[in-house]
């Protein structure tokens, strides 16, 4: 059980999410499991070795450009989801209790529009040149606003207006836990896949085998950064609740009774 003293702190909420995920990690990919099935099932798909070779290059290529472009907004739109339909679990589980996923699912469905409404605009602007700087910056400014909704029963614009004031002042940590989370992706998605840039395929089977594992690596890389990210969200709102208003752990789970 997380006591009451606990305040922000970056190192802190980042160890705090990990151990939530842990503990929660059957009932987390479960979810997950659901929730990237429409991804899975594009990157499943794909033109694989048998089916390129009746297709010409500007086909192939054409095949593959058209699924990232829909992985990108199902993946957007799945990232937005896990926060809210994970809060009541997560703040349960920092109280010492183990809770139903689907009363979280439940409590989740009040902060389906506020998360969404961040998602979209986050996803639009970083088409935009240099449209991502301001992408970071709502998205530090409304960490928590989808676990807000999701615990104080709050509308959107409501949400987005209490997410913005608990986060006043942690901005600076909100960046750098992002900013890490999205260092350690980038790593991992090139020390994946840097190997199958080496060298030259055998023949066209091979050059497809690895394309799909590619797919395969990068849906699985942004959906664990997408969990995680969740669960920190979940947990800064509870530390964010003790820094801002003096709340224990203890009486913010009691909100969803």
């Amino acid at each position: 059980m997380v006591t009451g003293g606990q305040s922000f702190k970056i190192f802190r909420a980042i160890g705090l999410s990990f151990r939530a995920w842990f503990a929660n990690i059957i009932p987390i990919t479960l979810l997950a499991a659901v929730l990237y099935a429409p991804v899975l099932y594009l990157s499943a798909r794909l033109p694989g070795a048998e089916a390129a070779a009746d297709m010409t290059q500007r086909q192939l290529y054409d095949a593959y450009l058209i699924f990232f472009e829909r992985a990108a907004w199902l993946l957007a739109g799945t990232g937005a989801l896990m926060a809210p339909l994970l809060t009541y679990r997560i703040v349960q589980w920092m109280n010492g209790k183990r809770t139903s996923i689907w009363t979280s699912l439940r409590f989740g469905v009040r902060g389906i529009i506020p998360a969404a409404l961040i998602g979209a605009t986050t996803s639009i602007l970083g088409m935009i040149p240099y449209g991502v700087v301001i992408a970071i910056l709502i998205i530090c400014i409304f960490f928590v606003a989808a676990p807000a909704a999701v615990a104080e029963k709050l509308g959107p614009v409501n949400a987005l207006w209490r997410g913005a004031r608990l986060t006043d002042g942690r901005r600076g940590g909100i960046f750098v836990i992002y900013f890490l989370m999205t260092v350690t992706v980038l790593v991992v998605i090139f020390s994946a896949l840097s190997p199958m840039m080496e060298g030259e395929h055998a023949d066209l089977s091979d050059g497809i085998f690895a394309l799909k594992r590619a797919v395969y690596i990068l849906v699985a890389t942004v959906a664990v950064f997408q969990i995680i990210t969740a669960v920190i969200q979940a947990v800064s709102y509870s530390l964010l609740r003790t820094d801002k208003d003096g709340i224990s752990n203890e009486e913010l789970a009691t909100v969803f009774d």
